[in-house]
């Protein structure tokens, strides 16, 4: 099954297994194949899913992603400078295309980051943000309303 997250979670296996080489091997693999960059050190969630076969996405080695998130195509996260605390996004957000998340920031649980918003600054629960940079737009919303995602 060719897919960006089963190689993130294949050379995650490996790394937590402490089989670094077969770890960065799979993480090239995913780069090459899908051009898109989830480090094997990331902590992501049940539920991630990506977008477009995730071409594009970059994400910094420490960020921390929680369940049932939905991240598109061309989306960036911490970036891959080695800065030293990268954001973290809480459960149930949804992120679209083009949107980059930089800095020590931190996403609340059930927001919407719309689509090429440059977020760098921290996000309410239950939100949505827009614009260059990034302000609130909308709150206390309900993400399923906003994204399409299935009910339950």
């Amino acid at each position: 099954m060719l897919h960006p997250i089963t190689y993130y979670r294949l050379a995650r296996w490996f790394f937590l297994r402490r089989i670094p080489l077969l770890s960065r091997i799979i993480q090239r693999l995913n780069v090459l194949v899908f051009h898109c960059y989830i480090p094997y050190t990331v902590e992501i969630g049940e539920g991630f899913e990506v977008g477009y076969w995730g071409i594009g996405i970059v994400v910094h080695a420490r960020v921390k992603i929680g369940r049932n998130v939905f991240v598109s195509h061309y989306v960036t996260i911490g970036g891959r400078t080695g800065r030293a605390n990268p954001p973290t996004i809480k459960d149930n957000v949804y992120i679209a295309a083009g949107a980059k998340v930089l800095g020590d920031i931190v996403i609340g649980e059930g927001s919407v980051i719309g689509a090429n918003a440059v977020v760098l600054h921290d996000v309410p629960p239950r939100t949505i943000v827009a614009g260059v940079p990034a302000k609130v737009i909308r709150e206390d919303i309900d993400v399923r309303e906003y994204t399409g995602w299935p009910k339950g």
